[in-house]
């Protein structure tokens, strides 16, 4: 615990160094999530029946993506320490600590997390509730269940990550693939179209992929666009931990046998 407390205060420290960056990226959410806002209004307005919801549901959706965008988005980031610090050839700093390696990159990823929920979600969901007639958890069982579900998917997004940063370790370089993962992570994970105005076949295969996951479920349950017990799509999410983590593990014990450290 005093790790990822120690890790959390660092990234508070950084923030603060980076001022300028920080309100820069809040100020682009605010952006972000009034354009979202007002594009989902007028799509609203030219056929109010092709959403399956009404207009707040939409609306609130439509936003709810662009503000937890920063805060999971922050579970990426350590596919680029990794890849950077093989790149430098530092790797093998991180892999001597007396730390098991993939808790020492959770730790410090964790911390980033904390830090983009409290210094970009939480002000970003005020701008949304003030300006831009935001809604609310139907109930608070769903309040509970989004923010398990929010924490769930924040955890199957690492895992993700976590294995494109480690491929770097046998590749060197993963630049090529980045932006495949970003396109296929905001195209299958339903942050910008809810899944069920997808194609029914595309809808069907989107299902299968762990991506849905991330921003879907936790933002269908928020609206409470979810038929019976939200608490049915949690099960998902915890086969999906556990499965991708299981990968986790067995990839890094076949990995680290291939470390070639570059640079240095």
């Amino acid at each position: 615990m005093r790790v990822i407390i120690a890790f959390i205060r660092n990234a508070f420290q950084n923030t603060y160094i980076y001022r300028v960056d920080f309100w820069l990226r809040l100020l682009a959410s605010f952006i972000m999530m009034y354009a979202t806002y007002s594009l989902w209004n007028i799509l609203y307005t030219q056929n109010p029946t092709a959403f399956g919801m009404n207009r707040e549901q939409m609306t609130t959706y439509g936003v709810l993506g662009m503000m937890l965008a920063p805060v999971l988005d922050s579970a990426s980031f350590v596919q680029y320490f990794i890849g950077e610090q093989v790149r430098q050839g530092t790797i093998e700093l991180d892999m001597v600590k007396p730390l098991n390696f993939i808790f020492h990159m959770f730790s410090r990823n964790l911390g980033m997390f904390f830090v983009q929920v409290l210094l970009q979600g939480l002000p970003a969901f005020f701008f949304a509730v003030a300006f831009l007639d935001f809604g609310l958890p139907p109930t608070p069982w769903h309040t509970l269940m989004f923010v398990c579900s929010l924490l769930l998917g924040y955890l199957i997004f690492f895992a993700i990550s976590l294995i494109l940063g480690m491929l770097s370790i046998v590749t060197l370089k993963i630049d090529s693939y980045i932006w495949a993962y970003f396109s296929l992570v905001r195209f299958a994970s339903g942050q910008l179209i809810p899944l069920w105005m997808y194609p029914p076949v595309l809808g069907a295969i989107v299902a299968f992929l762990p991506f849905k996951d991330v921003y879907f479920t936790p933002m269908s349950i928020y609206i409470g666009a979810v038929e019976g017990d939200p608490a049915r799509l949690i099960v998902s999410q915890v086969i999906w931990v556990i499965g991708l983590y299981s990968i986790v593990q067995l990839f890094w014990l076949r990995v680290n046998r291939r470390i070639t450290i570059q640079g240095g």
